[in-house]
């Protein structure tokens, strides 16, 4: 009972520490310092196990694997953490039997960490915690062979399995605390998202009859103005710039109605490769005077259910991007793949790219990667077309390098 009181403690103790600090990560998420305060948290977590670590029969018990599977599978820092592990132990408690029983599996662990972590973090919640829980059996269900082979007693073994319950129980709690926290950060920021397009949404029926209306008797007017052939060719000239601008602007109301329809307009059966190659002849144009080449890979034909217009509008938006976002010239491609009932379109392109920041903040209302230039409301009207048509669309980018937008939607039988 001694041991569990002990062990019971020292898991407290490392739950509040990497709680404060996951919440520090949290709050300075945009600055330099997460990394640097993980790191911290962890390595401070282990050395407290070890200051509280205690010997029984000569076998030294602690808990220093919850800090290492913890910040080696969700943050990536196993083989760092195992490093100091062990050379903390070495330093202050002595290099003994069981140091070098326990070696080549910290050595095994942190490899394992490393090639893990980016395919843990793929993995959904459940499973990520199935797999630190078994991780922590099998490590000391290893550690606990190694001491048999070693030769030691029977009670020291029996504190090896008491150790090994408490470290189950504290991986899945931390493992469940900091996977609590990520689904409520994730739930808050699809609220925010969420009421923002409410928002556009509201306003976007006041913009019709307060704003589109007077424009367009303000169109109308100086078309008219521009049939008197008295007028001087100045004159002319900056009604055609009004002209211009006031397009521009009905433009950006026309995206704020179709980001407050609520549903597809016309549902109808139709293939998406010809409305692609639709698409790309609009498009040559204004890619032949940003040097950029066009090209449509193996597109295969296939039919989906929606509404045609919207989809051409959906795409036109993606793909203009690209365009914009190679301002230097550059090569873009647009191929299809039919698999499983669902078609996958990727579009490709060589541009600046993006941040993961940036990527997350795409179909906001009012950001946009142009600056001053955009509104952010042509792809946040794609996303909600997606969404209309039961797609999904996934985004991966790299800075210099170029972005990779790809749409998944549902086919039908002919």
């Amino acid at each position: 009972m001694e041991l569990v009181r002990e062990l019971s403690f020292n898991l407290a103790i490392i739950m509040l520490l990497l709680f404060i600090f996951n919440l520090w990560v949290e709050r300075y998420y945009k600055n330099s310092l997460p990394k640097v305060l993980g790191i911290f948290g962890f390595l401070l977590s282990i050395m407290i196990c070890l200051i509280f670590s205690t010997r029984h029969y000569g076998v030294m018990v602690d808990l220093r694997q919850i800090p290492i599977l913890i910040g080696g599978f969700y943050f990536g820092f196993g083989p760092l953490l195992t490093f100091f592990s062990l050379l903390f132990r070495g330093v202050f408690f002595g290099i003994d039997s069981a140091f070098w029983s326990v070696l080549p599996l910290y050595i095994l662990l942190a490899i394992c960490l490393k090639v893990a972590h980016p395919w843990f973090l793929k993995q959904n919640a459940k499973k990520r915690l199935c797999v630190v829980l078994s991780t922590a059996v099998i490590m000391n269900m290893l550690i606990y062979i190694g001491l048999l082979i070693t030769g030691h007693s029977a009670n020291g073994l029996e504190a090896v399995m008491i150790t090994t319950i408490i470290v189950c129980i504290g991986t899945c709690m931390i493992s469940y605390l900091i996977e609590e926290m990520k689904q409520n950060k994730f739930l808050t920021e699809q609220m925010v998202k969420s009421q923002k397009i409410e928002l556009v949404s509201h306003m976007s029926a006041a913009i019709s009859h307060e704003v589109r209306n007077p424009l367009t008797a303000v169109n109308g007017f100086l078309q008219l103005a521009l049939e008197d052939s008295k007028m001087e060719d100045n004159t002319r000239g900056y009604i055609n710039i009004a002209l211009t601008e006031l397009h521009a602007a009905e433009q950006v109301i026309k995206d704020y109605l179709t980001v407050g329809q609520p549903s597809l307009q016309t549902i109808e059966r139709f293939d998406p490769t010809e409305e692609l190659r639709k698409i790309i002849k609009s498009l040559q144009p204004m890619a032949n005077m940003n040097s950029v080449e066009l090209n449509m890979e193996t597109l295969h034909p296939c039919f989906i259910l929606g509404d045609k217009n919207r989809f051409r509008q959906c795409f036109l938006n993606i793909v203009k991007n690209c365009i914009e976002a190679m301002p230097n010239g550059g090569r873009l491609c647009i191929d299809s793949e039919v698999f499983n009932n669902e078609v996958k379109i990727q579009i490709t392109d060589s541009g600046i790219g993006m941040t993961q920041e940036q990527i997350n903040r795409l179909g906001e209302p009012y950001f946009s990667t142009k600056g001053k230039k955009g509104t952010g409301l042509g792809l946040m009207v794609s996303f909600s077309i997606i969404r209309e048509l039961k797609g999904t669309i996934k985004i991966k980018s790299t800075v210099g390098k170029g972005t990779v937008f790809v749409v998944t939607l549902p086919v039908v039988s002919k």
